[in-house]
């Protein structure tokens, strides 16, 4: 009977499993199919939009004999007025991204605002379709997380939150990108920031699946046109080195420049219609005379690549991106970073390439050094180097492409690193008080209040006792310490077996200002509390009403049950 029993269980244990097992792989397949959609729709639809009023010109004018297409007025006027309207209606007074979906990963307390989520989805399409200087990749990487957290709002299936959102994440760089290797990279090396068995299968099938969806149902174009180039590092190496140090200077001027516009903007104190209204003057008037600089920029950056520009325009095409980039995202025309960094990377590549030409580098190996700052500074401003390698290897269908660009790549993070973070994403959330270098670990205490801290038991005077009557309290709970509070619960002090002793009255013995935690403080403060603290245990007090008291034991066994789940996870 107990063999029979035992084997009972073992069956349901291994059936179990294997539920679980093809829920979970049930869902990716969903995530990479509906990212292959989504993807190709936002990338497709913006082009689309965009295209149509360059082609067919509404508004014109002659200067000089030379004509400017006014349509750039047209398209961003529409834009701010669609985007304005998706502000009020849905409430939303920030946009979300990118940033928002990598906290969402590191801890387990705030979940994505769906509502959120999907504005800033819709906002970022009208934005990229109306020539906003704005990038579709990190708006569908949000778009993939939250779409996750829309599944498992409805969908009950054994699956951790943070893995499933990396697989929306993951289907989204693969669907974006037609790079399904990148796109399992990329969830583990900016998302989770670990790699986890568990987590790779699920991750890599939303993948593979977006990848697939894509090669079925929709006509890809490669992102990057590149003549094949042989392997032939060592005469590249010292130019790919000139590269990488540009590359990281570009890098930290594109991430610092829309750093400041944000704090340019709240200084300003201008309302968002203003603001928007002000970005459609101005980045419309640059947009007449460049008009390369406004939109995805995607033909842009192969023209780059193919030497198609002169080492002025490509100089002013630089300066100009960085500058309508900064303004875009810091008046209201929301969008991704990643998109643009492509361009600013492509024309700091490019200038490179003038310049090892002059120094003797030969052309059919210049090639290389567009596509190695690409993803030098797109890299550098995601804080995902592996992934962006292997995006260039994927779309470029080169090793000696890949390997180029590593070199440039891992010299441009370990630069910018120094000089200005790990990613943009990193230092917006930075900004918001958040440090990720601190790990997850850091992450869960600083959100874990100290009132969810199972406390100990603690001996509480009235103001009128008498000192027998604190003895007698203290000697029956066994007790070194109490506190002492008034009629309504505040907390006046706390005495010791030490201080009555010489005590003539309660008051005389009590100490006024006693190390204290306050209830919503996190455990983070409390650990840091505790470290210098000298006696049995702490006061928690809820505006000034006295709640708790944590001995240093409670705090710690805290933070041994928030480790052991996060190793279990």
């Amino acid at each position: 009977m107990i063999g029979t029993s035992e084997a009972q269980t073992s069956t349901q244990r291994v059936s179990e499993i294997l539920i679980d097992i093809a829920s979970q792989f049930f869902l990716a397949v969903i995530v990479g199919l509906v990212m292959a959609v989504v993807a190709n729709t936002f990338v497709e639809g913006a082009r689309w939009f965009l295209n149509l009023s360059r082609v067919d010109s509404f508004i014109s004018m002659q200067i000089g004999g030379a004509n400017y297409n006014l349509d750039i007025f047209l398209t961003l006027a529409s834009a701010a007025v669609l985007i304005l309207l998706v502000r009020r209606t849905l409430g939303i007074t920030m946009w979300s991204g990118p940033a928002d979906s990598i906290y969402a990963v590191q801890q387990s307390r705030e979940p994505l605002d769906i509502r959120l989520g999907m504005g800033s989805t819709l906002a970022a399409f009208i934005a990229a379709s109306g020539g906003g200087s704005v990038g579709q990749y990190g708006p569908l990487v949000h778009f993939g997380a939250t779409m996750t957290e829309v599944l498992l709002k409805y969908i009950r299936i054994k699956i951790d939150r943070r893995v499933f959102i990396a697989c929306g994440v993951a289907g989204a760089i693969s669907a974006g990108f037609n790079a399904p290797i990148a796109g399992v990279l990329f969830a583990h090396e900016a998302l989770l920031r670990r790699i986890s068995i568990g987590a790779i299968a699920p991750i890599a099938v939303a993948s593979i699946v977006a990848y697939a969806a894509n090669q079925a149902f929709f006509d890809i174009e490669p992102t990057f046109s590149v003549p094949d180039m042989p392997i032939e590092l060592q005469p590249l190496i010292p130019f790919l080195i000139m590269t990488a140090v540009l590359s990281a200077g570009s890098a930290v001027a594109y991430m610092a420049a829309i750093r400041k516009g944000r704090e340019l903007a709240t200084r300003s104190q201008w309302s968002m219609p203003k603001l928007i209204s002000s970005c459609v003057v101005v980045v419309g008037c640059i947009g007449v005379v460049l008009p390369d600089v406004t939109g995805l920029g995607l033909t842009q950056v192969n023209q780059m690549i193919d030497a198609q520009f002169t080492l002025g325009m490509l100089i002013m095409l630089l300066a100009a991106k960085i500058f309508v980039t900064a303004y875009c995202l810091n008046t209201g025309f929301f969008g991704g970073v990643f998109g643009p960094a492509l361009f600013v990377g492509a024309a700091t590549g490019a200038i490179a390439a003038y310049l090892a030409l002059i120094m003797g580098l030969s052309p059919h190996l210049s090639y290389a050094l567009p596509v190695a700052a690409i993803a030098a500074v797109g890299g550098a401003v995601i804080g995902a180097p592996l992934a962006v390698i292997m995006i260039v290897i994927e779309l470029t269908g080169s090793y000696a492409y890949g390997l180029s660009a590593m070199l440039c790549v891992i010299l441009c993070s370990v630069l910018t690193l120094r000089l200005f973070g790990l990613s943009y994403f990193d230092r917006q959330l930075l900004d918001r008080g958040v440090d990720l270098r601190l790990g997850q670990e850091h992450v869960e205490l600083s959100l874990t209040p100290v009132s969810e801290i199972e406390g100990s038991d603690f001996v509480r005077l009235s103001d009128d006792a008498s000192l027998e009557q604190a003895r007698q309290a203290l000697s029956e709970a066994s007790a070194t310490e109490a506190y002492v509070c008034d009629d309504a619960g505040s907390l006046i002090g706390k005495i010791d077996i030490h201080s009555l002793t010489n005590a003539v009255s309660l008051t005389e013995a009590i100490d006024p200002n006693p190390t204290v935690l306050a209830a919503d403080a996190n455990v983070n403060i409390a650990m840091t509390t505790a470290s210098t603290f000298v006696g049995e245990s702490i006061p928690v007090v809820n505006k000034g009403v006295l709640v708790g008291a944590l001995s240093e034991g409670d705090i710690f066994n805290k933070v041994l049950q928030i480790q052991a789940s996060l190793r279990q996870q």
